[in-house]
């Protein structure tokens, strides 16, 4: 374990804890990490404002589906973990049965530039996946984009499946046509 490691915090934030200073210093974080990877094979395309915005992340946190990463008090990482299937889950050959509201979506995950490459990303997101497991959900699913082989490598190490391609349809991102994204699925 490394040391930031040891000094990671990962919290559930509520509704209650989501200032508007929080959500803004959260927005910040995904905009540093837009800002790094832009243009790059670990891009996401997020438009911050949009996809994050502070609407989305306030929902999550009313939901308790938003996952809070510090360190030394310092916004580390974040993610979302929901039930939200976007539209072309249900053709997706998943190799594991669930039901759909079994199935748990992560989304949103990001670390903080300043914390990438420290091995923060597997206890911030077994965390999540423990939670949701606790909560019920049996698999944990998630997307990223066709283009964007550094989650994929990332998500990969982290013990998720590759399921394969997929045409999948929200936000920005509706008017692709053919697959557009890579879907993968862990077990919880």
């Amino acid at each position: 374990m490394t040391d930031l490691q040891e000094h990671l915090v990962i919290s559930r934030p509520t509704s209650e804890d989501l200032t508007d200073q929080y959500v803004n210093e959260l927005l910040a974080m995904y905009a540093a990490v837009q800002e790094t990877v832009a243009g790059t094979d670990n891009d996401p395309l997020w438009i911050i404002g949009e996809h994050p915005s502070a609407k989305e992340l306030c929902e999550a946190a009313a939901t308790g589906s938003l996952f809070v990463g510090t360190v030394n008090g310092e916004l580390a990482g974040a993610l979302v973990v929901d039930n939200d299937q976007a539209s072309g889950y249900e053709d997706v050959p998943w190799q594991i049965e669930a039901e759909p509201n079994q199935v748990a979506v992560m989304h949103l995950f990001a670390i903080h530039p300043a914390f990438r490459g420290k091995g923060l990303a597997r206890p911030l997101v077994e965390a999540a996946a423990s939670a949701k497991r606790e909560d019920g959900f049996t698999v944990l699913r998630l997307d990223t984009l066709l283009k964007n082989l550094g989650a994929q490598h990332t998500y990969t190490a982290l013990g998720f499946t590759n399921i394969g391609n997929a045409h999948l349809n929200y936000g920005p991102y509706t008017a692709i046509t053919g697959p557009n994204f890579v879907v993968f699925e862990k077990a919880l």
